[in-house]
């Protein structure tokens, strides 16, 4: 399957009908984001074929990598380059004494929350789940990645 080719002249397409059309215009180094966004999507697997509710791939594939690539541009680390965390969730306690730590499934423990992508997949829909309402309908997830550990 070959994915739509987003430029920048797409990308200021979307974002010129859209509230964030200022904060992508002031971004700089447009080409460069929406590479980036591209990148960071086209490693995920894709059913384009998928009845979506009568919604197009393409228009959607768009959107979708403009969004990412303005998040980007805003914060550079978010999947690279960040803070390392051993967490799958937020923290909800901490403890000094007896060093304490307990992480816990912010999305599950508050009433209402949307699903989120579990710890296991892809960093770039774990770190902007909103990307799931853009394009969610067309992710095929990947293949079970554990790495199994053998012990004698």
């Amino acid at each position: 399957m070959a994915l739509p080719t987003v430029t920048v002249t797409d990308a200021d397409v979307y974002f010129s009908s859209t509230p964030r059309d200022g904060a992508w215009q002031a971004t700089t180094d447009k080409d460069i984001w929406v590479d980036e966004a591209t990148t960071w999507l086209a490693a995920l697997c894709w059913d384009d074929k998928a009845t979506c509710c009568g919604n197009d791939f393409n228009d959607a594939y768009i959107r979708a990598v403009s969004e990412l690539a303005l998040a980007l541009s805003q914060n550079p680390t978010a999947l690279i380059g960040g803070a390392a965390t051993a967490s799958t969730g937020a923290i909800k306690r901490q403890k000094l004494d007896v060093l304490e730590v307990e992480y816990f499934d912010t999305a599950s423990s508050s009433a209402g929350a949307s699903k989120v992508f579990p710890a296991t997949g892809p960093t770039v829909l774990r770190v902007f789940p909103w990307l799931r309402d853009i394009i969610g309908c067309w992710y095929m997830g990947s293949a079970n990645r554990q790495i199994r550990l053998k012990r004698n």
